[in-house]
């Protein structure tokens, strides 16, 4: 009786945590439009940029969280395992795309950050669409290189919204200066910073991008 009843608590145990991964997974999935709003509003006035960067943190850190609470997408007690990659991408693409909107509205768009925030774009929107098909059949693992390449692109991407106040933060702190411009700034480094790590997601992102594109053993990919 006792082993029963370990084993019943387990089970509970386990579903509920399978629901609150499954519940973490879509609150990234509606933050991604909340986001998107206010970079297209008010990027990059600052306290706009400060409010998108840390809804985006808390959007990203759920990605870590429904894996700790429920593993991997995979897992038999998620129902909605499989979305998880999916809302990955949504707010990824999303983002990208807001920002890419509003520096080419305020003329300041360079292909420095138009080619990788492109190339990131349209891998995950076309590997996304093949992985996403391929998993509710049949489940995809990760691998160390898909984790390389999520945890990069969410860096990047993390970076280059919360640019603006940290770079005023930044100037504010050495330089004692009242008004930063955020993109046209005396210290652009944390932009700069941003892009230079969004090109390294971008690299990644099209070698795995390719492997999987170009393997028929199912699976086991590097995504």
């Amino acid at each position: 009786m006792t082993i029963s009843t370990n084993n019943t608590g387990e089970e509970h145990s386990s579903a509920a945590g399978g629901a609150i991964a499954d519940a973490l997974t879509f609150v990234r999935l509606v933050l991604t439009p909340v986001i998107m709003f206010i970079i297209i509003k008010g990027w990059p006035e600052l306290n706009m940029a400060l409010l998108a960067s840390f809804l985006f943190i808390i959007a990203a850190f759920t990605d870590f969280l429904d894996d700790y609470f429920g593993g991997t997408e995979n897992a038999p007690n998620r129902k909605f395992g499989w979305f998880d990659d999916i809302a990955d991408i949504v707010l990824v693409v999303g983002t990208l795309m807001a920002l890419l909107y509003v520096t080419h509205k305020g003329g300041v768009l360079g292909w420095m950050f138009a080619v990788p925030a492109g190339v990131i774009i349209a891998r995950e929107v076309l590997v996304g669409l093949l992985k996403g098909y391929d998993m509710m059949k049949s489940g995809w693992p990760e691998t160390k290189y898909g984790a390389i390449k999520n945890g990069l692109t969410m860096l990047g991407t993390c970076l280059l919204v919360a640019s603006p106040w940290i770079t005023h933060w930044l100037d504010m702190t050495f330089s004692g200066k009242d008004n930063v411009d955020a993109l046209v700034s005396s210290s652009p480094h944390v932009w700069m910073i941003g892009q230079g790590v969004l090109w390294f997601a971008a690299i990644v992102s099209l070698i795995t991008g390719f492997k999987i594109l170009n393997t028929k053993a199912g699976p086991a990919n590097d995504a």
